[in-house]
């Protein structure tokens, strides 16, 4: 109740602030620090930190599902997905797959990645009747990606180190494996905000930080052709940015 209470008195930029300064001093990810990729995310899905169903499983949490967030997401991609008319479809950090299933009947193929091995046997168990999509245990920062016509790279960045971001980046550069690449982040509010700061790889992301992930700029410098916002939706705080990246 006492949380509660002090989120209505003090002014949302006053909380964001104190967060801030909250990870400067005691810094944030503590709880996967020297932890691999695989296990801080298995972590996260066996003790539930980004939310649970009301059956108490485990999920993707807010973003993956409160219904003013996803609406504009799905209905935007689906948009978009049937202008372009892909074959093929990678879903890099595929989460509970409550978003990917959205877009599975209008693509003849879709991979759906993620580095959690708890989260992708459920998602096995429970898409079963999916007869295309494959449900592929894979990391972004480390592994040989998928190629496709378009790629999903929805709040995934966000939860990476610097580190594990540059080394995406680095290889899409190299290999040119997509044809459109679709990042969507959680960014702060105004439009002035220092991006990429670095953070540990883990369950929060840069927003406490007053930071967020932008893929063309230092150190990341993603190389396309073309890029465009698809959408923006306001959210904790902030905005969740979708960008289309053509190549």
């Amino acid at each position: 109740m006492i949380i509660k209470v002090l989120k209505v008195l003090i002014p949302l930029h006053v909380r964001l602030k104190l967060r801030r300064v909250q990870a400067k001093i005691f810094g944030i990810e503590n709880d996967f620090k020297n932890m691999e990729n695989p296990d801080v995310f298995d972590k996260i899905y066996r003790e539930g930190t980004w939310g649970r169903s009301l059956d108490g499983i485990s999920n993707s949490g807010s973003g993956s599902h409160t219904q003013e967030v996803i609406n504009p997401y799905i209905t935007g991609i689906l948009s978009f997905l049937l202008e372009k008319k892909p074959s093929l479809i990678v879903d890099l950090g595929c989460g509970d797959f409550n978003i990917g299933s959205n877009f599975v009947s209008v693509v003849d193929q879709y991979i759906a990645c993620d580095v959690s091995n708890v989260i992708q046997m459920r998602n096995r168990d429970k898409f079963s009747l999916l007869t295309n999509v494959e449900f592929k245990l894979l990391d972004l920062s480390k592994d040989d990606l998928p190629k496709g016509d378009v790629c999903f790279v929805r709040q995934v960045l966000q939860h990476l180190s610097n580190a594990d971001i540059k080394s995406f980046s680095e290889y899409v550069n190299l290999n040119r494996p997509y044809k459109y690449l679709i990042i969507t982040e959680h960014l702060p509010g105004n439009d002035d905000f220092r991006a990429n700061l670095d953070k540990g790889t883990g369950a929060s992301t840069r927003l406490m930080m007053g930071s967020g992930v932008v893929l063309h700029k230092a150190p990341f410098n993603l190389n396309f052709s073309n890029s465009s916002e698809l959408l923006e939706v306001d959210e904790g705080g902030g905005r969740i940015k979708t960008t289309v990246y053509e190549f």
